[in-house]
């Protein structure tokens, strides 16, 4: 997998079980991280590259020996999840890749 660690750490710091947000507190900390302009630049420009990249593994993503944010079926599941808690909120005027 390549390496994505602004995306990365959002993950792990804001929507891992193990931090507990409710889903409310995630988007009011996900905006306060978008607020800063230079870290959406780097959000915006992983997320592009995530959804180009050919070699993914969804489910690593979300689900890996490093931390669990969501425990998806299957690849299409895990997809749809980082659409709508990351690509819906960072680009909520253009539709995924």
């Amino acid at each position: 997998m390549k390496n994505y660690p602004y995306l990365i750490n959002l993950l792990i710091s804001i929507f891992s079980v193990d931090v507990g947000l409710e889903e409310s507190e995630e988007i009011a900390a996900l905006d306060r991280v978008l607020s800063d302009d230079s870290q959406r630049k780097e959000i915006e420009n992983e997320l592009r590259h995530l959804f180009q990249d050919e070699v993914i593994s969804w489910s690593e993503l979300l689900e890996n020996d490093e931390y669990v944010v969501y425990p998806a079926d299957d690849e299409d599941d895990a997809k749809m999840f980082v659409v709508e808690s990351l690509w819906n909120r960072v680009f909520p005027d253009k539709s995924a890749p």
